[in-house]
Parts: C-alpha cells; sequence; structure tokens
C-alpha cells in the first residue's frame, strides 16, 4: 500500500470528492501522473477528534488513542481496497472519534460504501438540469 507523504500531496486531495460516515471522512482525488500503480493512501487523525474530557474540563486526545483510531482506520483501508479502491485515484481517511469505538465489521462496511461514493465519477450540471 502506498502512502501520501507530503503536506501539498494531502491539500491537493482535499479539492476532490468526499465521503462523511460517523468513524471517518475519506476524499479522494485522481492523480495527473499515472506513473505509480495502484491506489495512495493518507491518513490523519487529530488530537481534537478523539480527544476526551479530562481533568479541569479540558479536552485532550492522547497519542494512544489517536495510533489506535489511525491503525483500525489502516487495517480497514488494508483489508477492502484491492476490492473497492480505483488505481488512479489518490485518497486521505481523516479519523474521528467514533473510529475507536465503532465495531470493526460496520468500519469495514463504511470503508467499502465511501470507496465506491468516493471513486465515483462527479455528476455535471448537464446530466442534473437538462436544457429543454
Amino acid at each position: 500500500m502506498e502512502t501520501l507523504k507530503t503536506r501539498a500531496e494531502f491539500k491537493r486531495v482535499q479539492k476532490g470528492r468526499k465521503w462523511v460516515t460517523p468513524a471517518f471522512i475519506m476524499q479522494g482525488l485522481a492523480r495527473a501522473d499515472a506513473e505509480s500503480q495502484g491506489p495512495r493512501f493518507g491518513f490523519t487523525v487529530s488530537g481534537k477528534s478523539v480527544a476526551v474530557e479530562g481533568e479541569g474540563g479540558r479536552k485532550r486526545g492522547k497519542a494512544v488513542d489517536r495510533n489506535r483510531a489511525r491503525r483500525r482506520l489502516k487495517e480497514a483501508v488494508r483489508l477492502t481496497f484491492s476490492d473497492a479502491a480505483r488505481p488512479d485515484l489518490d485518497y486521505v481517511i481523516i479519523g474521528r472519534a467514533f473510529a475507536l469505538s465503532r465495531k470493526f465489521e460496520d468500519l469495514l462496511a463504511d470503508m467499502r460504501r465511501a470507496f465506491h461514493k468516493v471513486g465515483q465519477p462527479a455528476r455535471s450540471d448537464k446530466e442534473n438540469n437538462p436544457a429543454p
């Protein structure tokens, strides 16, 4: 599984299609260069997304929780991308708090659906509103 490495690659994918689930947000965008074989993935989980209220009413996301959410999302992608991901797309998966507590079977189903939705071609306005 190839990964996105630079901030510029992550920012570029933001311009593409997006699908939101309770456990993650998936973004996808076609690559201009066809030199790499297969899809590329980027994962991000912020401290705010997995934060729980701690001492003094402050919300804190522990590194353990961020890493656990990232590992669960990476494993879900690893198990589903060969069947569902398009080889010419870059994907960014943004973890949310529910990634820690969602049943893994449901997480896999969400991942398959997100790959399907993000991989569909964008509909043009002409298809949505045909001129009389």
